[in-house]
């Protein structure tokens, strides 16, 4: 999962190549430190695999290391947005190179029997991504609906209404698998 700071030195001297350095090594280890683990936790969740996700971690933070001076809200929103943009780019020529069915395997059918425990991890695969990330965004990383939209590059007050239907359709499946809420 973690940048190694061979790398930090290879992206340097890319970058030094075209602009002057833009963060030094102390700062990017601190802000690596402060940062990694709870992208590394979205980007595992999102993608449902831990192996995408050190992939896509390090390319985010290559990326943010030749990327123009930020201050850290920037810098963080920048690596959320940019993860997320890879990921889909991945997907993207997954689906050109096999069929969408192939990629979309759900795991096993949630539990139909209300005295069993509800299996979060399968009821939450079975949303689509953009479902996954606009929930984990908004009630894991608690961003605000103009964060979600910048890191989904959509429109803000979209993120109301695509964040209602996530809850919904995630509420939905959780009652189909005999889980009832508190409030009925």
């Amino acid at each position: 999962m973690f940048l190694t700071m061979d790398m930090w030195q290879i992206a340097m001297s890319q970058a030094r190549a075209g602009e002057q350095e833009q963060i030094s090594q102390a700062e990017f280890e601190a802000f690596y430190l402060r940062t990694a683990r709870t992208l590394h936790g979205y980007l595992c969740r999102i993608s449902r695999d831990p192996a995408t996700a050190d992939e896509v971690l390090q390319e985010a933070y290559l990326r943010m290391i030749s990327s123009p001076e930020m201050d850290e809200l920037q810098r963080k929103a920048y690596l959320y947005k940019t993860a997320t943009n890879i990921l889909r780019d991945r997907w993207r020529k997954q689906k050109r190179d096999q069929e969408w069915s192939d990629l979309s395997n759900l795991s096993e059918e949630v539990q139909q029997n209300p005295s069993l425990a509800v299996d979060m991890n399968t009821v939450f695969e079975k949303l689509n991504a953009q479902e996954r990330a606009i929930l984990w965004l908004a009630h894991v990383e608690e961003l605000s609906h103009r964060e979600i939209a910048a890191v989904l590059n959509v429109k803000e007050k979209s993120v109301r209404v695509m964040l209602f239907r996530a809850r919904e359709k995630a509420k939905d499946l959780l009652q189909q698998s005999g889980f009832r809420g508190s409030h009925e």
